[in-house]
């Protein structure tokens, strides 16, 4: 890959969710149009290794390395497979597909669209796919998005899984981002890794693990704001008059003074 590419991956990479079209063409207007296609090509990236629903005839589809085969994406769900116009994040060329999930897989994703609708108040997707040429495997894929431009915020709840059913053993990974950027340019991402054993239900452990993590998530909050955000700011004198920093600076006993305001 040229330096170029490399740059572009970079940068696509880490844009925000919900904030890729924005990129895609604030980058057109700074490399030209002779960059599209690279600029493509990492949205293509990016999206696959995301796991970023898509629009497939009016359902969301996550496309994701579970569900990618050759050029083509299926949802063995609806038994469809479709090709994706990645900029816009749509589904095209859709054609039936044969292979479906199997009788548990099945449960599993009836499951997971209950533990979304219970549990997640934004836009939620999730996903049910067999990993390929490992039978007992099956992947389980979270999105959740919710989109706020017109008050300059944007969150993604992603979650995914793999739970073996021959050893009872669920692992994956939670991620959480938020981008606000009013007056400024702030992200909070979080992440926790899963690794449970004894798994007869995955969508029970699965709903439990991720309770906990939000429970942790608003501990850490309540710290960042009680505490951590609270040492930053600037204290003023006991007085709670600001400095005057003109002529008469020379006024103040700047060490002591500033020691008897803190």
């Amino acid at each position: 890959m040229s330096d170029f590419g490399t740059i572009i991956n970079q940068i696509i990479k880490d844009s925000p969710a919900g904030e890729i079209e924005e990129v895609y063409k604030d980058l057109v207007t700074i490399a030209g149009e002779a960059s599209k296609d690279t600029i493509i090509d990492a949205i293509s990236e990016y999206n696959v290794v995301n796991t970023v629903p898509v629009d497939v005839d009016g359902k969301d589809v996550i496309v994701s390395k579970f569900n990618k085969e050759g050029t083509k994406f299926v949802d063995p769900l609806n038994k469809v497979q479709f090709s994706v116009d990645h900029l816009h994040r749509k589904g095209i060329d859709v054609a039936s597909y044969e292979k479906g999930l199997d009788a548990d897989q099945e449960q599993y994703a009836k499951e997971l669209r209950l533990y979304l609708g219970d549990n997640f108040p934004g836009k939620a997707t999730c996903a049910v796919y067999p990993v390929p040429n490992e039978d007992s495997k099956t992947a389980i894929i979270i999105v959740s998005t919710k989109y706020n431009p017109a008050n300059f915020w944007n969150g993604l709840w992603k979650s995914e899984y793999i739970y073996d059913s021959s050893d009872k053993s669920l692992s994956g990974t939670i991620d959480v981002n938020v981008h606000y950027y009013e007056d400024g340019n702030v992200s909070f991402k979080s992440s926790k890794e899963i690794n449970e054993t004894d798994v007869s239900n995955p969508i029970n452990t699965i709903t439990k693990v991720e309770n906990t993590f939000e429970e942790e998530l608003q501990v850490t909050f309540s710290d960042l704001n009680e505490k951590q955000f609270k040492s930053l700011r600037r204290r003023l004198p006991i007085t709670r008059s600001k400095v005057n920093w003109g002529k008469a600076i020379g006024n103040y006993r700047l060490g002591r003074d500033a020691a008897q305001g803190m």
